[in-house]
C-alpha cells in the first residue's frame, strides 16, 4: 500500500485488506515500514511496546521475532520506534541496498499461499522505493480530491521506474478511498480518475463513519462494523485484487 500523498488511508486500507484475506483462509502478514510505527494502532497492540522488524534489522537478528499474532490469525510486523541515530543507521542500510527489505522479507520463508500487506510511507522516499522494489503488487491509495489527483502522476512514475518489467511484479491496483457522490468535485474527480486509468483495476471505498470508530477501538471496520458500507466496499476492493492480480489458493 502506498500513496505520494498523506492521509489518504493507507494503514486503514493495509489492515482491512488483510482481514478479507485472513477470514478466505489465507495466512496474512502486515508489515509496517513507515517509521511513524501507526500501523499497530488498527491492530489493538500495546502502545507502550516499541519494538520491531527495524531494530532487529540493525542488530543483525531475524525480523522473524518481531511477529506478533493478534486474535484473528493475522501476523502484525511492527516497524518498532528508533532513536534519530538508529533510524539514520537504518537509512544508511536502504541507501546501501535498493534491495534491503526484499531480503529481509525472504528471510520469512513464506509459502506461495501466505501473503504479506506492506504499509510504505507517504512520498517517494527510500522506505518507499524498498517497497516497490519488494513488492508483487501495488496498490495506490488516493483520495477523490484535487490534491491526490494531482500527485497521482508522480505515483505512476514510481511505479513504472521500480516495479514495471520485473518477472515477478503482477500488476497495480487503485483504491480511491473516502469517496462522497453527493458532492459534485468529488464525484468529478473520481470520474477523472477513472478516465486517466482506463483499463486499469480501481477499487473505490465510500466515506464512513464506522471507519475511524473502529480505530478509535484499535480494531478494523470488518471486524467493527461488519454490515457497514465501508465493510462491504473492502471486501468488494480486496476480492477484486484477489480475483485479477492474486488468483485463487492452490
Amino acid at each position: 500500500m502506498f500513496s505520494t500523498k498523506g492521509g489518504v488511508g493507507k494503514s486503514t486500507a493495509t489492515a482491512n485488506f488483510g482481514t478479507v484475506m485472513q477470514l478466505e483462509d489465507r495466512k496474512v502478514y502486515a508489515m509496517d515500514y513507515d517509521p511513524n510505527n501507526t500501523l499497530r494502532f488498527h491492530y489493538g497492540l500495546n502502545q507502550s511496546d516499541t519494538n520491531g522488524h527495524a531494530s532487529l534489522s540493525l542488530q543483525g537478528s531475524p525480523i522473524k521475532n518481531a511477529v506478533t499474532t493478534i486474535d484473528n490469525g493475522t501476523f502484525v510486523l511492527p516497524f518498532g520506534e528508533l532513536t534519530e541515530d538508529q533510524l539514520n543507521q537504518y537509512q544508511e542500510k536502504l541507501l546501501q541496498d535498493p534491495f534491503f527489505l526484499k531480503k529481509q522479507i525472504d528471510s520469512l520463508g513464506l509459502s506461495h499461499d501466505e501473503i504479506l500487506f506492506i504499509d510504505a510511507p507517504s512520498g517517494s522516499t527510500i522506505f518507499t522505493q524498498q517497497v516497490l522494489n519488494a513488492a508483487h503488487v501495488s496498490v495506490v491509495v488516493m483520495l477523490a480530491d484535487a490534491a491526490s489527483y494531482l500527485t497521482l502522476e508522480g505515483s505512476l512514475k514510481l511505479i513504472n521506474k521500480h516495479c514495471i518489467g520485473r518477472k515477478d511484479y503482477l500488476g497495480t491496483m487503485y483504491l480511491v478511498n473516502q469517496i462522497q457522490r453527493k458532492y459534485e468535485l468529488n464525484s468529478d474527480i473520481f470520474d477523472m480518475v477513472q478516465m486517466q486509468l482506463e483499463n486499469h483495476i480501481i477499487a473505490e471505498v465510500h466515506q464512513d463513519q464506522c471507519v475511524p470508530e473502529a480505530l478509535a477501538r484499535g480494531t478494523n471496520v470488518l471486524t467493527d462494523a461488519p454490515e457497514s458500507l465501508a465493510t462491504q466496499d473492502f471486501i468488494d476492493a480486496a476480492q477484486t485484487m484477489e480475483s485479477f492480480l492474486l488468483g485463487p489458493i492452490v
